[in-house]
């Protein structure tokens, strides 16, 4: 591994430090939530709405977050961010509609401050030749951490039966427990420094919204990950309550899943940045990795047996998602510095504004048949890797425009 890829003052213990404890909450939650509210009567249709509803506020805030990151730096934007996420987590954790509902919203805040800011602070401590190892590892560390929150997901099980409390309970106060590994991540991102632009020390807001504008060939990422973000809403972001529907699975059984899903790719992404280097850049690399996904996708549908299905969505999640560094250093070194804010907002945003509604129309299809979502997806994945082929295949690295 190539450590030194960080030369503005940033810690890397610290980055990665940071990624590494914010994938484990989110590994944690990503097993135990579904079964929790599924647990508590929630239909995949609520389910689905809930979701929803927490990815149209992380759409407000994705663009807040965006142009404050670039007005006053992506670390203050980050420490709000994380600040909501712990108070979502304690709201979820009280098993009311009422609480639940707050949660999710808060949640939505948490997230749409925090995965921008942290995508444009990333982007502002590292050289640019060095971009695509600086993202790899950050991934691989978020990897790690989400691995091991997924295996978490055994812990309100094994709480429950040995303990004799009810699993619902176990859920609740499981939630709880992890909401403290905020405090963690608070520490790690005051000890990283970013690269301060001519924008955050003039604060011309003025100045940043013009940013949007003379963008170039990012519109096309824009459109792309708008294509790919619904296709992923509708059935991936449901894909919990789809096996806990379709083979009545636990946190235990689905944290597994994900958590070895995580822990694979962490070894790979770290190999990435320098097998990217030898086959033509990472576009390249990540359109190799991508494309073969589809199949999988297409035949979790066609089996019932959970052990094949759960091996398919293993292998599919992978190959999709592994790579995922790559396309975020190839599409931050379409912009400058000083406009990765506004760009990394657009990026988001082109996940949540869709993925709102898909994620909603996803949970209303797994009512009406549970492999009509996961097959639209692959179509929607099909033809979006197809037209970023089209249109960026011919560059050789992350730096050709």
């Amino acid at each position: 591994m190539n450590w030194d890829f960080i030369d503005r003052g940033g810690v890397q213990r610290y980055l990665l430090l940071l990624a590494l404890t914010a994938g484990l909450t989110w590994g944690f939650r990503w097993s135990v939530q579904a079964p929790y509210l599924r647990g508590l009567g929630y239909s995949g249709t609520e389910y689905g709405l809930l979701g929803a509803t927490s990815v149209f506020t992380t759409a407000l805030f994705t663009f807040l977050s965006g142009f404050l990151s670039d007005l006053f730096g992506a670390r203050k934007v980050i420490i709000i961010g994380l600040l909501s996420v712990f108070l979502a987590m304690l709201f979820i954790s009280i098993p009311s509609t009422l609480y639940i509902v707050v949660g999710f919203l808060l949640s939505g805040m948490g997230g749409g401050l925090w995965w921008t800011a942290e995508t444009v602070l990333v982007s502002r401590a590292v050289r640019e030749e060095k971009l695509h190892y600086a993202f790899s590892y950050v991934g691989a560390a978020n990897s790690i951490g989400g691995a091991a929150g997924s295996f978490l997901g055994w812990f309100p099980v094994l709480l429950s039966k040995y303990s004799g409390i009810g699993l619902i309970d176990a859920y609740s106060w499981s939630i709880r427990i992890i909401s403290l590994l905020v405090f963690i991540q608070l520490y790690s991102v005051l000890h990283v420094r970013e690269q301060r632009t001519a924008v955050m020390e003039k604060r011309d807001y003025r100045q940043v919204l013009r940013g949007v504008r003379g963008l170039g060939k990012f519109y096309y990422i824009i459109l792309i990950e708008i294509l790919i973000g619904l296709g992923a809403a509708m059935s991936i972001h449901n894909i919990d309550y789809y096996f806990s529907a379709k083979y009545n699975t636990t946190s235990a059984e689905l944290g597994s899943i994900f958590g070895l899903q995580q822990l694979i790719m962490a070894f790979i992404m770290i190999a990435l940045p320098s097998i990217a280097d030898t086959v033509g850049g990472p576009l390249k690399l990540y359109l190799l990795i991508t494309f073969p996904s589809i199949p999988l996708l297409i035949g979790m549908t066609l089996t019932n047996n959970y052990l094949v299905a759960s091996a398919l969505f293993l292998i599919r999640s992978i190959m999709m998602n592994v790579a995922n560094p790559l396309f975020n250093a190839f599409s931050m070194s379409l912009v400058p510095s000083e406009k990765r804010g506004i760009a990394s907002a657009f990026i988001s945003l082109s996940w949540t504004l869709p993925g709102g509604g898909g994620r909603a129309l996803g949970g209303f299809l797994l009512d009406i048949d549970l492999e009509l979502p996961l097959r639209l997806t692959a179509a929607l994945y099909t033809f979006s890797l197809t037209l970023l082929a089209l249109i960026f295949g011919r560059s050789r690295n992350s730096h050709e425009k």
